[in-house]
């Protein structure tokens, strides 16, 4: 199949979402079909890129930040790439198109398909659902029924978890919502078993992710005292990423004495990221909305037990691997494990079990091939 893949976000920017697009463009190259990927361009990447059966346009809309973008960039991003993908259809004829979010790409997918007869499916991120985030309030309301009229004239709908499903059958259940999961690089997050060794007694945490108000550390640095106390002062919490929340988190960490338990480690690039995964014990997510986290995936495939809040994803990540609990509790789920070396060792071994079984990005690849088939097959 000729494949268009839409997405205003592609590494080097944007988070889970550029993250899946990507590994799922190469997973399809593999196997056996040719791919097209629009996306926003970033300064240091080429406008144009191909490889065998992979090409990268990169348009240069107004993206300011790798890690995020405001409305008004999105809006700059549909406005170059809807045209170009058009374009693009009448040059290459694509046999399908495959939309990266339903906001802002939505209109690219609907505009292809009433135009030119193209199916797409969308891929919800879980921000391009009315109530996933509060800053956007105001633009749900203002593009509820334009979005539902994409959704309704899509091809296809698919949610990364249950909890994202359900979050957009709130707003609309006129059409089926699938499940596929997220999947992760196992090549390159794994444990590394040399590392473990050189942390002497310390109980090293990890939070991967933006330090924005919904990832909820605020809630779990305050109980950081008294899971010192349990371990003899050796606690260690590491956050690595970046964002308008990070001056916050340390002035609270100030305000409850946990300063020195606490090393901000700043935004960090993927190559730099196993080291970190490899050299903790246990990897925290208090987030209070998620589609699926790549970070938990992370995590796992770094054989690390996790403790996550009962946000979306949590019912297919944590299965015997860690614990599911609400934000004010995980100091005592905390000093639970760090009592208990054998048991987050298991933990651990359970993370990389489950990885192997259910999130391995060829097998989930091939589960949107299949739909990509059927609904190419229609046309």
């Amino acid at each position: 199949m000729k494949i268009l893949m839409v997405s205003h976000e592609y590494p080097p920017i944007g988070g889970g979402g550029a993250n899946a697009c990507m590994n799922l463009a190469h997973e399809y190259r593999g196997l056996g079909h040719d791919i097209t990927i629009v996306t926003a361009w970033f300064p240091g990447q080429k406008e144009r890129s191909r490889q065998e059966g992979l090409t990268v346009i990169r348009l240069k809309s107004r993206r300011r930040y790798k890690e995020h973008c405001g409305f008004g960039e999105m809006l700059s991003y549909l406005g170059m790439a809807l045209p170009c993908a058009a374009g693009l259809h009448k040059k290459e004829q694509f046999d399908v198109a495959m939309v990266f979010f339903a906001i802002p790409s939505g209109p690219i997918g609907y505009y292809l398909k009433k135009r030119y007869g193209l199916p797409y499916i969308i891929r919800f991120g879980g921000g391009d659902i009315p109530g996933f985030q509060e800053r956007f309030t105001f633009v749900y309301k203002l593009l509820g029924p334009f979005e539902k009229a994409i959704w309704r004239n899509a091809d296809a709908l698919v949610a990364n978890s249950r909890g994202l499903r359900e979050l957009a059958e709130k707003f609309d259940r006129k059409k089926e919502i699938k499940i596929i999961p997220n999947g992760v690089d196992i090549d390159f997050f794994r444990e590394a078993s040399g590392e473990k060794t050189e942390k002497n007694d310390c109980f090293r945490l990890l939070f991967v992710s933006r330090l924005i108000e919904r990832k909820g550390l605020q809630f779990v640095i305050p109980q950081l005292a008294a899971l010192r106390d349990a371990c003899g002062g050796n606690v260690k919490l590491t956050i690595v990423g970046d964002g308008p929340y990070r001056r916050k988190l340390e002035e609270i960490a100030a305000d409850c004495g946990v300063s020195d338990c606490i090393l901000f480690a700043g935004q960090k690039d993927k190559a730099e990221l196993a080291h970190y995964y490899q050299t903790a014990d246990v990897f925290i997510l208090p987030s209070q909305k998620e589609g699926m986290p790549n970070v938990v995936l992370e995590a796992m495939a770094s054989s690390l037990p996790v403790v996550m809040t009962p946000c979306e994803g949590s019912e297919e990540l944590i299965d015997g691997n860690g614990y599911v609990a609400k934000a004010e509790q995980f100091g005592e789920k905390l000093t639970r494990l760090a009592a208990d070396r054998e048991s987050r060792e298991a933990m651990g071994r359970r993370s990389a079990e489950l990885v192997r079984e259910r999130f391995l990005w060829r097998s989930v690849a091939k589960r949107y091939e299949r739909i990509l088939e059927a609904v190419a097959a229609k046309r």
